[in-house]
Order: C-alpha cells, then structure tokens, then sequence
C-alpha cells in the first residue's frame, strides 16, 4: 500500500501542482491582507464539530452540522451551532444545496447574539482527476440576527464562495483512505447591516483527513482567517482555528427498521 501511495505522488502530473497551487498562493495572500496592511491581534480558537448524513436516494441526501466554537485565549465568546441541510444530486457535476442554521453566541466583554440563517448554495465538481478533486461552493445567506439585550432584528444578505478540494495520499481501497483537504473562501455581505462583535472576511485552510470506512470519516485542519473584534473595528485580526470535525453516514432505510 505504501509503495502505490510513493509511485502515486512520484507520477502526480505537473498541471495538477499548478491547480492545487491556485488555492494555497492566494488564499494565505487574501487572509495576510487587510484594511491597513498590519494585523494587529492574533487569536487562537477551536472549532468542534460533528456532521450526521442520511442517504436517502441517489438524488437526495439529508445532512447537516452541529457543533462548539471558542476562542483559546481569554474564552471571550463561545458558539454552538445546528444547521440542518439537505441536497440535490443533479448530476456528476451539479449539486444543489438549502438549509437553516441557527447560531447562538455568547459574548464575556458584549451582547450576546441569536441569528437565524436560511441559506441555498450550488455545488460545481470540477475539476476532477483520480485522486486529485477540486469543487466550486456558491452559497446565497439571509442573514436575521438578533441582539439579546433587545432582540431587535437586524438582516442582511451574504455572499459565500469557496474553492475547495483534497488530494488522496495513501488508499487501502474505495472507502478506506487518508487525503489531504484544502480550501479558501471568501464572506460578501450585500448591505453590511447585521449588528454583529465578529465579522470574517476571507479564510483559508489546509488538513488531514482519514475516512475510515463509508460510515466515518475523521478531519483535523488548520485554519486562518480575518476578522475583527469590535462593531467598530477594522478587519485587522488574523485568526488561527484548529478545527476538528466527525462525520457519520447513516442509510435511510436501516434507519426506519428501527
């Protein structure tokens, strides 16, 4: 298994570098920058994360997220998070995507906040080699967010693109391998109105991953990002976000045997 996965990297063609290039070059140049060209904070956060997918039929799928975000430092704020998701199997290459995601944010030094996101995104897997994927991620956000204090609603709509793949390192069989995922993505919010402490521009991020079977898969990755950390900041902060993340596949008809 060893010595397949040794000639597999020696045979790695050239343009496939340039492509997995493409991401990694400028994904650290868009998180690096900002409003002044300095960052003044650096915060170290963690990111836990679990993502349950119920297979219901070739073009149907059931899945989602749930999880706990804080930021190592001084514990200032902490998330939990649930967005529920479906998708749409179109074909090889398109996918549709739509769900909720309900976030609660509990702040130390600020309001706490409450917001519901209804989201729908469109997938695009291209382009595509042996063990080499990239994918294309437009999502369109509405954004109902709610101080605590008051809850006043604030709303806004947002813009997400990611480029995204992984490359497939060492492969026991079609189920059974490590790879190594990466990807950038970029936040365009349309009118900028959602009262919120944090705000993230663009992020970017590099791992490992092991799927262990159809059923699990296991994902460590490291994380950069800018955001700020104040309603009244510049996006001069450079975050690091060590994330781990579980997924789980269950079938929908052994499911309801139950």
């Amino acid at each position: 298994m060893m010595k397949n996965s040794i000639e597999y990297i020696q045979s790695i063609k050239f343009s496939h570098l340039i492509l997995f290039w493409i991401i990694l070059i400028p994904s650290d140049y868009l998180i690096g920058q900002t409003a002044d060209s300095t960052v003044n904070i650096v915060n170290n956060q963690i990111w836990l994360d679990f993502y349950p997918h119920v297979y219901i039929n070739e073009k149907l799928e059931y899945y989602g997220d749930f999880g706990y975000r804080t930021v190592l430092d001084d514990y200032s704020w902490h998330w939990i998070y649930t967005r529920p998701s479906v998708r749409y199997h179109v074909s090889d290459l398109w996918e549709g995507h739509g769900g909720v995601g309900l976030f609660y944010e509990f702040n130390k030094f600020s309001v706490n906040r409450f917001e519901v996101r209804p989201w729908q995104g469109l997938k695009i897997n291209w382009p595509r080699f042996e063990r080499l994927k990239f994918y294309h991620y437009l999502r369109l956000e509405e954004r109902i967010s709610f101080l605590t204090n008051d809850w006043k609603a604030s709303f806004d709509f947002r813009l997400r693109y990611k480029l995204a793949g992984q490359v497939i390192i060492i492969k026991s069989n079609s189920n059974s391998f490590w790879f190594i995922p990466f990807y950038a993505e970029l936040f365009i919010p349309v009118f900028d109105e959602v009262e919120e402490f944090f705000r993230n521009r663009s992020r970017a991020g590099i791992g490992l991953g092991y799927n262990h079977s159809k059923e699990w898969r296991f994902v460590f990755i490291y994380n950069r990002q800018t955001s700020r950390s104040g309603p009244d900041e510049d996006l001069t902060i450079s975050d690091n976000i060590f994330r781990l993340e579980v997924g789980r596949l269950w079938n929908f008809k052994t499911l309801i045997k139950f």
